[in-house]
This record gives structure tokens, C-alpha cells and sequence, in this order.
């Protein structure tokens, strides 16, 4: 997936801030040459790699959000300060949207990053000569998707909520843009379901494979009639094509 354009998001905006439409998905190395955040990711591991460091060791990500929370907050007090706003009085919304879980979307997103943790301890362990680099792709694939469904879909829905009678929030889209990029995570994973379902050696899972591959297309039709009914979904992806290759080819 990597940075999409929405189809409803104009060339303009995008242009402006392209890291808001980057799932970070996808080749950091080419994705950091439009997202600001990836490269931030990419800069960050070299640093640490070139200590001798591992940059996933908790200690520094650890530290670096104690860090980054007390630059934040800084932030935070000087425009509040600007802009004449007390913190410590801040009242509560009196119309706060409704929990994402009294929505039947988002109890079948939590079902199915459930389920695709389940395929994910499947291949921990698979024949000798199965293809490495089908099975790692799919398993990276599955495990972005697992969480990032569920909380984006969360997201869909409270935007959703927050844009009746804003025009501003209406125009950004953030509602459909959110679903939009679960949409794809799920396509993603449909298509790398049924490359492990035709590889002969996971031939003992074809059946998982096969239909957990439907229920994904399944979901796909659910979030079209939810969140873009009307739209069509033409886009282009930048910074996956390994993963459409790997998948393709299979």
C-alpha cells in the first residue's frame, strides 16, 4: 500500500502533506522519499545501526517517546498560551460520538485481525521448500493489517460523526480516507491469501488460506456499501510494488 492519493482528495492537498495518506507500509527506503515520516524512520534506524544499536531495543524507544511527549507538551502549552487557552479548565464535550464497538464494522474488524493472527502463528513454522520470500511478505502483510484495521476503522467510524454539519472536516474526508486505507490493507491481504493457497507447499492450509481469502473479500464489499457507496475506488499505490510483485508471481 505505502502513500496513496485518495480519489477524492485533490492533486493540490496531497502534494502539500502526502505523509498524511502513507500507511508506512511498503519499502521504508522508497517511501521516505515522499514521507516525511518514514524518512524520519529510516534516518533514525541508520543512526542506531551505525552505534551498533538495535533500534527496536525498548530502552531507546522508550526513551525517545519520554522525549518527544515532553516536546509535544511544550508545544502545546506555548499555543495555548498564544491563543489564550486555559488546560486546566478545559470543558468536558457534551456530544462525544458513540463507541466504535456498538458498530457491527468494527466488531467484524476485531474478528478478523483476530483471525489473522491465528494464520500468522500458522506459518511460523512451514515446509522446507516453501517460498520464503511468499511466506514472509504474506506474514508481514497479515501482521501490519492485524491491528491497524481495527484502530483505523475506529477512526472511520469518529470521523464519520465528526463531520455532520462541519464542511471543513467534509472536505478532508478523513472518514472515508481512513476506511479507505483498511480497504486496501484487507485487498492486500486477499490477494496474498490466495498466493499461499496455490503454493504447493502450504497445500495442508489451502482451505484456511482459500477462505479466509473470501471472508476478506467479504469485508471489502461491506466497507464499500459503509463508506464510499457511491465513489470509485481508482488509485495508485507507491512504495509496495515488492509485495504486488511477490504476490502476483506466486
Amino acid at each position: 500500500m505505502g502513500v496513496v492519493r485518495p480519489p477524492w482528495i485533490s492533486k493540490s492537498w496531497f502534494e502539500k502533506c502526502p505523509f498524511n495518506y502513507c500507511d508506512h507500509f511498503g519499502n521504508q527506503e522508497v517511501l521516505a522519499t515522499i514521507c516525511k515520516v518514514c524518512k524520519e524512520d529510516v534516518e533514525r534506524n541508520r543512526f542506531y545501526k551505525k552505534a551498533g544499536k538495535n533500534p527496536n531495543d525498548w530502552k531507546y524507544v522508550f526513551q525517545e517517546m519520554v522525549e518527544n511527549f515532553a516536546k509535544v507538551h511544550k508545544m502545546i502549552e506555548k499555543d495555548a498560551k498564544r491563543l489564550g487557552i486555559d488546560l486546566t479548565n478545559i470543558p468536558d464535550e457534551k456530544d462525544s460520538a458513540p463507541e466504535p464497538e456498538t458498530y457491527p464494522i468494527f466488531l467484524l474488524m476485531q474478528g478478523y485481525g483476530d483471525h489473522a493472527e491465528k494464520i500468522i502463528k500458522n506459518l511460523s513454522a512451514v515446509p522446507i521448500d516453501s517460498n520464503m520470500e511468499l511466506v514472509t511478505r504474506a506474514v508481514d502483510g497479515l501482521a501490519h493489517s492485524r491491528g491497524y484495521v481495527i484502530a483505523k476503522t475506529a477512526r472511520a467510524i469518529n470521523s464519520r460523526y465528526e463531520e455532520k454539519g462541519d464542511e471543513n472536516m467534509q472536505e478532508l474526508a478523513d472518514s472515508k480516507t481512513s476506511a479507505l486505507f483498511v480497504y486496501m490493507a484487507i485487498e492486500r491481504n486477499s490477494r496474498a491469501l490466495l498466493a499461499l493457497a496455490k503454493h504447493k507447499p502450504l497445500r495442508d492450509w489451502r482451505e484456511n488460506h482459500v477462505k479466509f481469502a473470501s471472508v476478506s473479500l467479504d469485508l471489502l464489499d461491506m466497507l464499500r456499501e459503509e463508506f464510499f457507496p457511491e465513489d470509485i475506488l481508482d488509485y495508485e499505490e507507491f512504495g509496495s510494488e515488492e509485495y504486488d510483485r511477490c504476490f502476483k508471481e506466486a
